[in-house]
């Protein structure tokens, strides 16, 4: 299984979700990138919204989409996201809103 890691620029914040119930990447204006999960028994999505540089929200999209979809395994099955560190460099934040329980 593979395992992705978010965390926030501050260090404190972190959320770990699997890659197969990422549902959606979207590119929602030109600094933000919201990545929805599937969380069984919730209504609505969880939503991890990272907020880039100005212009590069596609660019930061694709990266994700990538490594979600496929490539190596790093970290012994995690991906680690860090707000400002490769591949997320652009992002200044990552921030996460929990989905509506059923």
């Amino acid at each position: 299984m593979k395992i992705l890691q978010f965390i926030d620029a501050a260090g404190t914040d972190e959320n770990f979700f699997p890659a197969a119930n990422c549902s959606q990447v979207q590119v929602a204006n030109n600094t933000s990138v919201l990545l929805y999960f599937k969380n069984s028994g919730d209504i609505t999505d969880h939503v991890i919204d990272i907020t880039v540089t100005a212009g590069k929200a596609a660019e930061v999209a694709l990266s994700m989409a990538e490594h979600i979809a496929g490539g190596g395994i790093g970290y012994n099955g995690v991906f680690k996201f860090i707000a400002g560190v490769a591949p997320l460099g652009d992002a200044s934040s990552i921030a996460y809103a929990i989905g509506a329980d059923a």
